[in-house]
């Protein structure tokens, strides 16, 4: 499912590759079913949940690719934690 994420929401930034990228990390953080991909400025959310307006989780990785499987099953490249710097 493709969603557009590039409206901004009370709180945080405006650009669309941050939002989608705080899509990302939020739905790798709850551990919510989903096929993710960031490569730079490409990313690509198959399921998952946009984030709450105060969810201040970020992926300090330019590049990387996760699945979240039902039953909390997580495979990732990505092994950093998702909080702001």
């Amino acid at each position: 499912m493709f969603t557009n994420d590039s409206h901004a929401q009370s709180g945080t930034t405006n650009k669309a590759g941050d939002q989608q990228l705080r899509a990302i990390a939020y739905s790798l953080d709850c551990l919510i079913p989903g096929f993710y991909l960031w490569l730079g400025p490409i990313k690509l959310r198959f399921g998952g949940s946009l984030p709450e307006a105060d969810y201040p989780g970020i992926i300090h990785s330019p590049v990387g690719l996760a699945m979240v499987l039902p039953g909390y099953r997580i495979f990732s490249t990505y092994s950093g934690d998702y909080d702001p710097r």
